[in-house]
């Protein structure tokens, strides 16, 4: 969002140049004795062009977006082998040609909403690898439902944890938790103690350190390759991301 600061500067410049642009003529009466000569100036030309100042805000957007797409793919790049380790809470192909990696939140409706989408491509194409990551940014409940999901790969479930979570529609007490941990013959003991380990809570914090240094500031968010993709899109939007993604690996090969 564009603060009003941002805003009043923006337009002053784009009145400036836009003025100086008009023509020649024009552009040698730019001479302002005051600041309120020049405020009125500002004001006349906006009244007069207003669909410059819509213009140049959507271009100084588009500017904006562009510099965070780069700066993420910067941060991909240099986090790339821990975002896609082997070892990370991840489903599907491990060798496959694509890796998409997650970022949630249990309390996250549009994460929700995500769960059939990814599903849905993990059923249908055989070559997807997608790792999970945690952001636990929306209250405590969150923070410790994401503990419990990735102590639960201690014992080689978590995909199923993440699912049984993801669909689960009550509280997220610790006493909830450790139900859908028995529903899923967990042993209930140790995913508490795992739940509560110093390792499973270092965890957490660097999966949303990165994830904050990436450039991610919501639930859902989604890597793939190198494109970073805020927010949901859906099963298609998705499915693009992973189309584009092959067609510059082949180019690439």
């Amino acid at each position: 969002m564009i603060n009003f600061g941002k805003k009043m500067m923006l337009t002053a410049s784009v009145v400036a140049l836009s003025a100086v642009s008009v023509n020649s003529a024009q552009a040698q009466d730019l001479s302002f004795k005051n600041k309120d000569e020049f405020n009125e100036a500002v004001k006349s030309f906006i009244l007069e062009n207003p669909e410059v100042l819509f213009e140049s805000i959507d271009r100084f957007r588009e500017k904006e977006q562009e510099n965070a797409q780069k700066s993420a793919r910067e941060k991909i790049s240099e986090h790339a082998e821990y975002l896609t380790r082997p070892d990370a809470p991840s489903f599907g192909n491990p060798d496959g040609d694509i890796t998409i990696v997650e970022f949630f939140d249990y309390n996250c409706g549009y994460c929700k909403r995500a769960l059939p989408d990814i599903q849905a491509i993990l059923d249908t194409d055989p070559n997807v690898r997608v790792v999970f990551k945690d952001m636990a940014i929306l209250g405590p409940s969150s923070r410790t439902a994401a503990l419990y999901a990735l102590a639960s790969k201690k014992q080689d479930k978590y995909f199923e944890y993440h699912v049984e979570l993801m669909k689960h529609r009550g509280s997220k007490s610790e006493e909830e938790l450790i139900k859908i941990g028995e529903k899923l013959g967990l042993d209930t003991g140790k995913l508490k103690a795992d739940a509560t380990s110093k390792e499973i809570s270092e965890q957490l914090e660097k999966d949303s350190r990165i994830a904050s240094e990436v450039g991610v500031q919501g639930t859902p968010a989604f890597i793939i390759g190198s494109q970073f993709i805020p927010g949901y899109v859906g099963e298609e939007g998705l499915k693009q991301a992973i189309e584009e993604e092959r067609a510059k690996l082949k180019n690439e090969g």
